[in-house]
């Protein structure tokens, strides 16, 4: 028998020039209250509507600062725009979540595939960590979030690629 615990991590790398210049991996995501209470109104009461109301996609995207529980998506601090920043697409299938299985622990969980964003024209950032919601603007809902352990500057023609476990256990 298992808790029902929802625990997303995330691997997140910095290439510059082909190298990976930096990594984090297995990396704990903060779940966020409006993000709990998403889960759990879709799983239960098929409310998919409230939380993806023109498309079955999330969007994982970056910012600078920190993010607490109380978090919601209009209050994302200092979220880059310009020079290659958009917030990438994960679909909601088994494309955007190709990967379904069992943990060491026998716990099941999913992966996404992996996101890719690169700077062009200038920089991107600084940024601290990154988020995932559930719209390309601030209309939808912040699910979670993953603070870096070191600020990062994506320099043009870096990228950056993330890719986002979720367990449940």
């Amino acid at each position: 028998m298992s808790n029902f615990i929802l625990e997303q991590r995330w691997d997140i790398r910095h290439f510059r020039k082909g190298q990976l210049i930096y990594e984090e991996l297995d990396k704990k995501n903060i779940l966020v209250d409006a993000g709990e209470k998403a889960i759990i109104d879709v799983f239960y009461r098929k409310k998919d509507i409230l939380y993806f109301p023109t498309s079955d996609i999330f969007y994982v995207g970056l910012y600078r600062g920190s993010i607490a529980e109380s978090t919601v998506l209009t209050t994302i601090p200092n979220e880059p725009s310009g020079n290659g920043y958009t917030r990438l697409q994960v679909e909601r299938s088994d494309v955007g979540w190709p990967t379904i299985e069992q943990d060491v622990n026998d716990n099941w969980r999913v992966a996404s595939k992996e996101l890719e964003m690169t700077a062009s024209g200038g920089s991107i950032g600084p940024v601290s960590g990154a988020f995932i919601c559930t719209s390309s603007d601030n209309s939808g809902t912040l699910i979670g979030a993953v603070a870096m352990a070191v600020e990062r500057t994506i320099q043009p023609g870096d990228k950056i690629i993330f890719q986002v476990r979720a367990t449940q256990k």
